[in-house]
């Protein structure tokens, strides 16, 4: 699991409780991945890593959702059956764009897979399991699943920053409208590493990763017909950078993963 989590995952955010959560964030640290810790309110933390609270379970589930690319389940009890239920219906009614796995290594969930082809064969609501028991090959299905009738996928990470009620956007090119400043995330690069390297190099901006909050991980259809996985971040103490351009909360026009990201933000789905 410490290879995969090197090889696949720059950061990881989990809810696992208690001990087992415990060795999970270590074995994430072992292998060079920053892990984030989503709690129940109230809940002693585990770790000595970056934290967020939930209320109740599933407010955690979503919180890590919104924090991940995709979302990978262990089995174990109801309340994780709940929550993989729950996943496998937002994915049923295409209201999720992530994908969701099962690491599945003793077979625990082979009735549940069978119910779900009954299901199919009746022609009811349901949606196939994506579950493997080997994790490399479970890690390499997830970064080939799209969703359907879209292909290409491009790894971004983003700048967030609200000021007076405003989103800080830059102008798209060819008048496109406005859009988040981002910029494209290099092979196995973390969110940080590219949003640090393009500050640097495009707006003169040297700031240290401490200062970066990872505050969503959008899944988009960009405005060339491509998957945008978007990583937003905030960054404590920033300043406004060159030729940004405010946009009130509420409006609307230019970049999907703007649009998308205003909506949290209205939700109060995400933190500024």
């Amino acid at each position: 699991m410490t290879a995969l989590m090197a090889r696949t995952a720059a950061t990881v955010s989990h809810g696992v409780p208690g001990p087992v959560g415990a060795q999970f964030g270590c074995t994430a640290m072992a292998g060079g991945v920053e892990p984030v810790e989503v709690l129940p309110r109230g809940a002693e933390p585990m770790l000595r890593s970056e934290r967020r609270r939930a209320d109740g379970v599933a407010a955690r589930t979503a919180t890590v959702e919104l924090l991940s690319d995709a979302v990978l389940v262990l089995p174990g009890g109801i309340d994780v059956l709940a929550m993989l239920l729950d996943l496998l219906t937002r994915r049923a009614l295409e209201i999720g764009r992530k994908p969701c796995a099962v690491l599945d290594p003793g077979g625990l969930l082979d009735p549940l897979d069978r119910q779900l082809a009954v299901l199919e064969a009746a022609g009811d609501l349901t949606v196939p399991m994506l579950r493997d028991a080997d994790p490399v090959q479970l890690a390499d299905r997830l970064a080939a699943w799209r969703p359907v009738g879209l292909g290409t996928v491009r790894d971004e990470a983003a700048w967030m920053r609200v000021q007076g009620g405003g989103l800080s956007l830059l102008p798209l090119p060819d008048g496109q409208g406005l859009g988040l400043p981002s910029t494209i995330r290099g092979p196995a690069e973390s969110g940080v590493a590219a949003l640090r390297r393009w500050l640097e190099q495009y707006h003169q901006l040297r700031l240290s990763p401490e200062r970066f909050r990872l505050v969503a991980a959008l899944a988009v259809t960009g405005l060339d017909g491509a998957l945008r996985r978007v990583s937003c971040y905030r960054v404590e103490g920033s300043t406004p950078l060159p030729g940004a351009v405010e946009q009130r909360l509420g409006e609307r026009g230019g970049d999907p993963a703007a649009a998308a990201l205003q909506d949290l933000l209205l939700r109060g789905a995400v933190a500024y």
